[in-house]
């Protein structure tokens, strides 16, 4: 545990509450926004405390922190935050590390806590972009919640919240339903906590404007986010993900295969023998892989496959919401460049020459 006196105290309370009201008032002139827990009467809010999950970086500033903690919903303002820690010469005294703050707070009581971090013992975890459900297993094993049998274990127990839940067919696994993020969680949290703190934060990320952007182009929250997993496997350069779901709308709207190997890789894996000689993504596929007869292959079958095949992040889900509307039909990888970019046409004609001229290294 850090041992140290809080600047608020060594300032001296009377000045800290002197400090406090001058700059609310300057600010914003609502003192209580930034009193918080001061002594003296104040107004009642209908916000339901809640705790929220907060790395503060090493380096930052008080107004990088101060804007981030906003975006959390942990303070009302990140101005606040700001002349509150220079009026009182803290802004060099942030200490970096990871927190559950009370949400909302004030700015006061959060900057507090933010100069002298309680020894809270927590759990952190993070999950990047496009695993699948049974590497995130291994991952939360690995940050000491448990043994991965019983993050899948918790997965298959989730339910989904009203809004997802009644797009889900019926016996479909969370595949896809799992936001990657980083995670902080109290030490004694189990797998059901996690896996709960996951799908509530895909729900509050997958905003109802995305859904209804999506919808607009024809798909539900299930079919959403099983192209923003297959947008999230094939795209490497973020740029290119609005392009990369364009074609595929492009594929859909006539009725045609998808043609997206990270499926037929899915498919693969649905043989534990393969996992266990290649892995969850198998990189060389053969002629045998391509014309797996799983429903997942869509190499094989049009239209979307039954499910996510990965657990997308929030720029894929974006992209398959708000699609760039183009007229190009393929893309391939540019090999010469090696960089992950893709070439794309609109014609097949142009997709074999570009196949001729940056499909091989």
């Amino acid at each position: 545990m850090k041992v140290a006196l809080s600047p608020f105290h060594a300032a001296g309370v009377g000045l800290v509450v002197l400090v406090v009201l001058l700059a609310s008032y300057c600010i914003s002139g609502t003192p209580d926004a930034v009193r918080g827990d001061l002594p003296g009467p104040r107004a009642v809010t209908a916000a339901t405390p809640t705790t929220v999950a907060y790395t503060l970086p090493r380096g930052a500033s008080a107004g990088e922190v101060g804007r981030a903690l906003q975006e959390l919903g942990v303070i009302h303002s990140a101005r606040q935050f700001e002349v509150l820690a220079r009026l009182l010469g803290v802004q060099g005294q942030l200490s970096a590390g990871d927190y559950l703050l009370p949400a909302p707070s004030s700015a006061l009581a959060t900057l507090n806590r933010l100069l002298v971090q309680d020894a809270v013992p927590v759990r952190k975890v993070t999950f990047p972009e496009g695993l699948r459900i049974e590497e995130m297993a291994v991952l939360a094993e690995q940050a000491g919640f448990g043994p991965r049998e019983e993050f899948l274990a918790a997965v298959a127990r989730a339910t989904l919240p009203p809004g997802l839940a009644e797009y889900l067919p019926p016996g479909a696994s969370l595949q896809g339903y799992l936001f990657p993020d980083t995670y902080i969680l109290p030490v004694d949290a189990t797998m059901d906590d996690l896996v709960a703190y996951m799908i509530e934060t895909l729900d509050r990320r997958f905003t109802p404007e995305l859904r209804q952007a999506a919808l607009a182009n024809g798909l539900n929250p299930h079919e959403a986010l099983t192209l923003a997993s297959i947008v999230e496997r094939e795209a490497v350069i973020p740029a290119e993900r609005p392009l990369i779901a364009g074609v595929f709308y492009n594929r859909l709207a006539a009725g045609d295969r998808l043609g997206a190997d990270p499926t037929v890789q899915f498919a693969v894996a649905q043989d534990p023998a393969s996992v266990r000689e290649f892995g969850w993504w198998k990189k060389e596929l053969t002629i045998v892989d391509l014309e797996n007869p799983s429903p997942y292959n869509t190499r094989l079958f049009p239209g979307l496959p039954p499910g996510p095949i990965c657990n997308p992040g929030l720029a894929s889900i974006e992209a398959v919401a708000r699609p760039e509307k183009t007229d190009y039909y393929y893309f391939v990888a540019d090999a010469k460049a090696g960089d992950g970019s893709h070439r794309f046409a609109v014609t097949f004609a142009e997709h074999e020459r570009n196949i001729a001229l940056y499909g091989a290294p």
